[in-house]
């Protein structure tokens, strides 16, 4: 059975819909909150999990920290209901689970306020480091930027690696970004980040033999790329107000493919979109549902 750990940070996420851009001296009408999103599972590992055990990969475990409260308790009740294992997760003594309001703005951008509730210096456990010690894929999704290291240390030459990029400075350094370019079996990025991408295999010379690399460009597709062949895979565009979390569950998607041997390159874009437009399906017909009810 093969096992994936996940880690990267966790998060309770409010979805707001608003009726203008916020301003100073001005209130601001929630016109909308989903009936599923105040709050909702988030974060990279619990998209990434999710998408994995809906597309039939049953030992997935993400690796995060939660609050020792009642947040964290709905944190680990929403990822069962998900039939998705809380044991890597760390409870912070004294710490707040972290959340996010994620507020959507009438012309579709969202501001999005993140609580992290935790002390800094957060790293690998010693139950943590085992699981992703033990486990035959590792995906690092953003988070701490002491986990990286830890967590470059802690796999063995044959774990496989999969790197979903986030650009922050904060949570990656340039330098491990091109450790982790050097030594990732599958990248993912979107658009906007593949500069960072670039510069990153730059600073790392040779990249590990066979490695994947997939590039989103939202409703265009994406770009896979594997020992110097590139295609391009379409995707069926869908307009949803609330896209987050679907970059993350569309790397879920690939990684199923990959997890289960898939070495056609459009199969594998293919699993990851049909793994985003799930989560992207079901959120348009929530919405749909809200705007009835109204």
């Amino acid at each position: 059975m093969t096992t994936i750990a996940i880690t990267g940070y966790a998060s309770l996420d409010h979805v707001a819909i608003l009726d203008g851009a916020p301003r100073a001296g001005r209130t601001t009408t929630i016109l909308q909150r989903p009936q599923d999103g105040w709050p909702r599972l988030g974060g990279g590992p619990a998209f990434v999990a999710m998408a994995l055990a809906a597309d039939g990969i049953d030992n997935v475990v993400p690796v995060s920290w939660i609050g020792d409260d009642e947040a964290g308790s709905a944190y680990r009740d929403q990822l069962a209901a998900k039939g998705v294992s809380g044991r890597g997760l760390d409870a912070v003594a004294g710490a707040r689970t972290p959340v996010s309001v994620l507020a959507y703005e009438p012309e579709g951008g969202c501001i999005c306020l993140y609580d992290p509730g935790m002390p800094a210096g957060l790293t690998l456990s010693a139950s943590q480091v085992e699981l992703v010690g033990t486990a035959d894929w590792v995906c690092v999704t953003i988070g701490p930027s002491s986990v990286n290291d830890a967590v470059l240390c802690a796999i063995g030459e044959a774990t496989r690696l999969a790197w979903i990029v986030k650009h922050d400075p904060r949570a990656m350094s340039v330098a491990q970004a091109a450790r982790f370019a050097a030594r990732a079996d599958l990248i993912c990025f979107s658009q906007a980040e593949a500069g960072f991408v670039r510069q990153a295999l730059a600073e790392a010379g040779a990249a590990r033999p066979g490695q994947v690399l997939i590039e989103t460009r939202g409703g265009q597709g994406a770009g896979i790329t594997r020992d110097g062949q590139s295609i391009d895979v379409s995707a069926e565009p869908l307009t949803v107000t609330d896209p987050t979390g679907a970059g993350d569950s569309f790397a879920g998607g690939v990684l199923a493919a990959l997890a289960k041997g898939e070495t056609d390159l459009a199969a594998v874009v293919r699993s990851g979109h049909a793994a985003a437009r799930r989560l992207l399906l079901a959120r348009q017909i929530s919405e749909n549902e809200s705007a009835l009810r109204e």
